[in-house]
């Protein structure tokens, strides 16, 4: 007899039968050809017969299904149930919770015949020699668990099948030493599976793992997420308190994002997975890309600079920081450089960070304000996580430099209830809290120093204003930018032009754009009147273009 004739038969013979006691004698032949074929009992072979005939059919069978189709109660069902548990075990049933939240203790699981199984017997061929698909893969383990997790924040799960299903795939995957390893560490359920699921975002190229969704997720009491939130901010959680994650809270409560210590890096790469810190080169200036440049400034900020200059120094700056730390001092350079439009502030940081081999990670504010409340605060919050991510790539300290940075360092609004002014107080606010701690050098340009907030003074150590240049720094500039200029006509155009730096590098530009345009030199009064443009544009008039030929 082919086992598609005992399957059909068994199933037709079964349906509404009560399960009465006959009916195995009746079907005592065919269910010895499944039994055979499975190598399992008889009412193994029995209750497989009717799941791989159900499952043929197209469905997924539950025990409600099987109460229903037997046309029987729980109870005289429940040996059949057990018997498909040991056809489980020996991965002939698979065994699957539900994706529908059911309160029915009968509808909490489906069963399906393995799929190698159900094509051996349409192909009719053998039992397959190979039915269990193993696992053979750390990796594997890492994406099963996540998609756990990722069921039970989509809500298809709950936590209590979150811990049970998390649980099976750590104690059937103990051959892995990473899961071994994991498994005996000192930690509760819930802190392994957050471990977990940050170890498989990072292995995913996450770096700072958001866990608001997660955490809201993962507990089923909000009385119990607070408390463990509360856990990590005071350092009493296990993951915390054995350095297995570190975390950075925002300005909310619940806004917090954990990332892997360097211990649990170390503990990856021990058990063959290695993660490298991506550097996120948004916004970062090496300092082989700048071009060296000569800057002109006046005695007293001349001083000042070579003072920034020497403290940058790589030894200087090891050992600088070292004395603050014995002292209990903050470990930092925080340092603001205020002044005219085109003074060379922004120029001053790039030959800074180009003589002591130092990155820049460039913020511009004027672009980081975002006009939705709140997002804002936190993209300040992610861009000192970036700069302390960045600080750990790099052999020497890099810089942080907030361009143009006005808007966020003028006197809080105290009388102004529209959102924009408390989306920008809030932003001070974590500006703030973050200089208070931070460890690095720090660097903002600003025009308008006479609005500093009265709070961020304090914050600053260092306080450099650029002036704009004198008639002698002019000339000077003049015959650093523009060599064919003699010492005389440079002189002249300092005394009738009070140009910035940068309005001179604009003069020299244009100079350079009408030579190439017209191959021929600029005279002397060519420049006049590219320098009398920017003397217009600088008071307000739009007038653009080339002086005559």
């Amino acid at each position: 007899m082919k086992i598609t004739e005992a399957l059909n038969t068994i199933y037709k013979q079964s349906k509404s039968s009560g399960l009465q006691p006959e009916l195995m004698k009746e079907l005592k032949k065919e269910i010895n050809v499944v039994a055979k074929f499975t190598n399992s009992s008889t009412q193994e072979a029995f209750v497989f017969a009717i799941v791989c005939s159900m499952n043929l059919f197209g469905e997924n069978v539950e025990s409600h299904d099987l109460i229903r189709f037997f046309d029987v109660t729980p109870f005289e069902l429940m040996d059949y149930l057990k018997s498909l548990n040991k056809l489980s075990e020996r991965s002939i049933i698979i065994k699957r919770k539900n994706r529908r939240r059911f309160e029915d203790a009968l509808r909490k699981y489906h069963y399906v015949v393995n799929p190698k199984i159900l094509d051996a017997i349409i192909s009719e061929e053998p039992f397959p020699a190979e039915i269990e698909s193993k696992i053979t893969d750390v990796i594997e383990v890492l994406e099963k668990m996540h998609e756990a997790c990722q069921e039970c924040i989509a809500e298809t799960i709950d936590t209590n099948d979150l811990h049970g299903e998390m649980e099976e795939l750590i104690e059937g995957n103990k051959h892995f030493p990473l899961i071994t390893t994991v498994k005996n560490l000192d930690l509760e359920p819930i802190d392994r599976i957050i471990y977990f699921f940050i170890i498989w975002k990072s292995v995913n190229g996450s770096m700072n793992i958001d866990m608001d969704e997660p955490l809201n997720s993962f507990f089923k009491r909000s009385s119990n997420r607070v408390q463990y939130m509360q856990g990590i901010f005071n350092g009493s959680n296990k993951l915390i308190k054995q350095n297995l994650v570190d975390y950075t809270s925002g300005r909310f409560f619940n806004d917090i994002d954990l990332s892997l210590s360097d211990s649990s890096l170390n503990l990856l790469k021990e058990h063959g997975v290695i993660l490298h810190r991506r550097k996120n080169n948004n916004g970062t200036i090496s300092p082989d890309s700048i071009a060296a440049k000569t800057l002109v400034y006046e005695a007293e900020e001349s001083k000042q600079i070579d003072e920034l200059r020497a403290m940058m120094a790589t030894e200087c700056y090891h050992d600088l920081m070292q004395r603050l730390k014995a002292k209990a001092l903050p470990q930092n350079l925080n340092i603001l450089l205020f002044g005219a439009p085109g003074t060379g502030k922004t120029e001053t940081v790039y030959q800074l960070a180009k003589a002591s081999g130092r990155e820049i990670m460039k913020v511009e504010i004027s672009q980081s304000k975002s006009m939705w409340f709140g997002e804002s605060e936190k993209l300040i919050k992610k861009i000192f996580r970036d700069y302390a991510e960045l600080d750990k790539q790099n052999e020497l300290t890099p810089i942080l430099l907030f361009n143009e940075a006005d808007a966020i360092l003028s006197s809080r609004k105290t009388n102004n209830a529209s959102a924009v002014s408390q989306t920008e107080n809030a932003i001070q606010n974590i500006l703030l809290e973050e200089l208070e701690n931070f460890k690095g050098i720090f660097i903002a340009t600003t025009n308008l120093a006479e609005n500093l907030d009265r709070a961020f003074d304090r914050r600053f150590l260092f306080k450099i204003k650029f002036n704009r240049p004198s008639v002698a720094s002019r000339a000077a500039i003049w015959q650093d930018k523009m060599a064919s200029i003699s010492p005389d006509d440079a002189l002249n155009l300092s005394k009738d032009f009070e140009l910035s730096g940068g309005q001179i590098d604009n003069v020299i530009r244009k100079a350079e754009i009408q030579m190439l345009l017209k191959n021929t030199t600029c005279t002397l009064e060519e420049l006049k009147q590219f320098c009398a443009q920017e003397i217009i544009l600088q008071k307000g008039f739009n007038s653009i273009g080339f002086g005559k030929g």
